[in-house]
């Protein structure tokens, strides 16, 4: 807008300075007083002033000046032979910058050279654009990566950039100046958000090709507010979303071989077989091999998604190697893991990835089942099967994504998922129900203290420190606990009830 100060042939004079750096979009000439339904937003507004009568219109004109977005006014003297100084003051009010036009200024000459110079302008930004996107697809026809289309989106809008999957891993983009909890929550709000692209706490998210594919999101550091930025990043997402295709494909022509091997598995085919299969997939047959089987329900892609959350865990050790294969509902993957991703620290990375994008999970499920370590080829078959029943049990739990190991088959969950539902909730709510009303009641924490007690193994030091209250303030909670539920915390057989009931409510 300052731009307009500089043009000889107007010969404008600033009465109001408003924001002077800000652009302008097209020119309205009105002698209207209220033209804000006939604005979109930074307009300069041309205006002779025939909507004067009292000063008190003045307010009436700027405020609805304001209501429409204009960005300046060019108010002439023609009619009046000046500019009201309330129109100046109500102008500069509301940050409207005011310029005064001379009586022999034309405001069809001052529209045409101001449209002119915005069409030059705007022309000159679609070659810009159009530049970006053949230099985009260019790079893509030779065979760049998602890596290389990010580089470039970065370089182009001098940003940091990222290509995040739906679970929150970095498919493109230096994934160490991106956090892993920033990765996570961005991949949930993302879900949640009404609209994409959005902002979210400093992050633009744009989503990689049409939102229901669910193939990921393009992440750019900062807000875009100039329609360049913007543009850029469209067009990169939707060229993200052609190279993640042709990454598809190629997976899914390895998964189709990936499939015929879980076959073998399965058959209890010769070791001799699975053992070559195993090498033919770049997998060390004689390293430690985990299975995990993943079943799927009522989600957008979900098959990805819990192709995704596997591979997030197994890239935390880069000596991982593992195959994928699956159907329309369910998901196989066999992975040799190094020395530092056993299976216990498989099981706690997961959990803590479910638990992230447990909101996520919009209504659809995915559960998971992981075996126990198997020494070489011959043990696979037994693992397959542990990882598909452990898959099975943790449909019983009430989360959306949830995880049961092999080793917890042989424990109490695997005798509480054979006891039919009606009667885990009548035990439940037996035992707990009094703890629950009193809590409801009292505003108290009576069951999370319990929880959080039998988690400590009855330690009364070690569970007050976890609830940060007194050891005195534990035990009155412990003598109410006893009290409601007809259970004595000291006595083996009734910690057992109790401990049984609360793995139901965690269930």
């Amino acid at each position: 807008m300052s731009d307009l100060l500089t043009m000889e042939q107007a010969r404008l004079t600033l009465l109001a300075p408003g924001e002077l750096d800000r652009e302008l979009r097209w020119v309205y000439t009105t002698d209207l007083l209220e033209p804000a339904a006939f604005l979109t937003g930074g307009e300069l507004v041309l205006t002779s002033e025939g909507w004067y009568r009292t000063d008190a219109d003045c307010e009436t004109f700027a405020a609805s000046l304001a209501a429409g977005g204009a960005a300046a006014l060019v108010a002439g003297d023609i009619l009046l032979g000046h500019v009201p100084s309330a129109l100046v003051r109500a102008c500069a009010d509301r940050g409207i910058a005011v310029l005064a036009a001379p009586a022999e200024l034309s405001y069809g000459v001052l529209s045409r050279t101001v449209i002119e110079r915005l069409n030059r302008e705007r022309g000159r930004e679609l070659s810009e654009v159009l530049g970006r996107h053949r230099r985009l697809v260019q790079a893509l026809v030779e065979g760049a990566d998602l890596g290389g289309l990010v580089a470039m989106l970065a370089t182009d809008i001098g940003r940091e950039c990222w290509a995040v999957s739906p679970a929150g891993r970095v498919l493109a983009g230096a994934a160490d100046t991106l956090p892993a909890p920033t990765r996570f929550h961005l991949a949930v709000a993302s879900q949640l958000a009404d609209q994409l692209p959005t902002v979210v706490d400093g992050f633009t998210v744009h989503p990689i090709g049409r939102r229901s594919q669910g193939a990921g999101h393009l992440v750019i550091h900062g807000a875009l507010d100039d329609p360049l930025e913007r543009e850029s990043a469209e067009q990169t997402a939707q060229l993200l979303a052609l190279g993640g295709a042709r990454r598809d494909e190629r997976r899914r022509t390895e998964q189709h071989l990936h499939a015929e091997m879980v076959d073998l598995i399965d058959q209890g085919a010769p070791t001799g077989s699975i053992t070559a299969r195993l090498r033919a997939a770049r997998l060390d047959p004689d390293r430690p091999l985990l299975v995990l089987t993943a079943l799927t329900s009522g989600m957008v892609r979900p098959w990805d998604l819990a192709a995704d959350l596997i591979e997030s865990v197994l890239d935390t050790d880069p000596d991982s190697r593992a195959v994928l294969a699956g159907g329309a509902d369910g998901l196989t993957v066999i992975a040799s893991t190094g020395v530092d991703l056993d299976e216990t620290r498989v099981a706690e990375l997961l959990r803590a990835r479910l638990s992230d994008l447990e909101p996520a999970a919009l209504g659809g499920r995915i559960t998971f089942g992981l075996s126990a370590t198997a020494d070489g080829p011959a043990a696979l078959t037994g693992a397959l099967q542990a990882s598909r029943h452990a898959a099975q049990l943790a449909t019983e739990s009430p989360h959306r994504l949830a995880l049961v190991t092999a080793r917890e088959l042989d424990s109490h969950l695997r005798l509480l998922a054979g006891v039919p539902a009606e009667i885990r909730a009548a035990y439940r709510t037996r035992l707990l129900g009094p703890l629950e009303r009193y809590d409801a009641e009292h505003h108290t924490d009576l069951l999370p203290t319990l929880h959080a007690f039998l988690d400590a193994n009855c330690a009364w030091r070690t569970t007050a420190t976890t609830l940060h209250i007194h050891v005195s303030t534990l035990h009155y909670r412990i003598q109410r606990i006893e009290h409601l539920t007809g259970r004595n915390l000291a006595i083996t057989r009734d910690r057992v009830d109790l401990y049984l009931a609360c793995s139901i409510a965690d269930r």
